[in-house]
This record gives C-alpha cells, structure tokens and sequence, in this order.
C-alpha cells in the first residue's frame, strides 16, 4: 500500500528557520510541508482550514508563543506537537510544554554551522519527526 505524506505545520517567527527546516522537510518524499505560521496566532488560525498530522513548534515568538498556543491547540486539532527551541533543553518552559502535550523536544540548528553538522542535524530532526508519527 502506498503510504500518504505525512502533513506538517511549522511555526516559528524566524524566516531563515522556516527555511531551514522546510528544506530538511521537504527532502523526504515521506513529509510534506502544508503551511508555514510565523506565531501561534496565525497557526490556530490556519488550522480551520489545513489538518497537519504535526506540528513543528517554536517557543519563543512574538504575538503568541508557543507555551500559549499549546494551551489554545486542542480546541482545533489533535496534530501532534514536536517543538524546535533555542532556549536551553532544561528551561521550565520545555517542561510546561511537555505538560501540554508536545511529543519531542530538540535544539535548532544554529545558524553557522559546517554542511556535516547541517546534515547531522538534519537527520536528528527527521529522526524525531518518524519517532512523533510513528513511521
């Protein structure tokens, strides 16, 4: 049986990370970007019309963050939730973000980094991505 793309929402605020992480995303033929949010305001509001199997998550982000949109999601979808951060792994707002139901948590890709470690991390976020959904 032909196995349908998985769908995935990003939201972060940050342009490049958008980028950064569609790329990744769009190299598995298995994935399938649908729609980019640059906070959590404008994700719920594209969830009436779009039904990603996940969500990739910032934390950080103007308007409404991610701590808060986590609290406002499962009014809207039962995506689940992979959240992408900056902020250390230890921080009290990963831990709340686990409480409200996000699935994995991992570091960004900083910005300079060498093609190996691009590629390394790269495969960390698939990893993770397959490890969420079940693939």
């Amino acid at each position: 049986t032909i196995m349908s793309n998985k769908q995935i929402m990003i939201v972060d605020d940050s342009p490049i990370m958008r980028v950064i992480l569609g790329n990744i995303i769009n190299e598995d033929p298995q994935l399938m970007i649908i729609e980019y949010a640059s906070d959590g305001q404008e994700a719920l509001n594209k969830l009436s019309t779009v039904k990603p199997d996940l969500i990739i998550l910032d934390l950080e982000m103007p308007e409404m963050d991610g701590i808060t949109f986590l609290q406002n999601l499962r009014y809207k979808s039962n995506a689940k939730v992979m959240i992408v951060t900056g902020a250390e792994l230890t921080s009290p707002k990963i831990n709340q973000a686990k409480m409200l139901g996000a699935q994995a948590v991992i570091n960004k890709p900083s910005g300079a980094i060498s093609p190996d470690l691009k590629a390394k991390k790269g495969q960390e976020i698939k990893n993770t991505i397959y490890r969420v959904l079940g693939m």
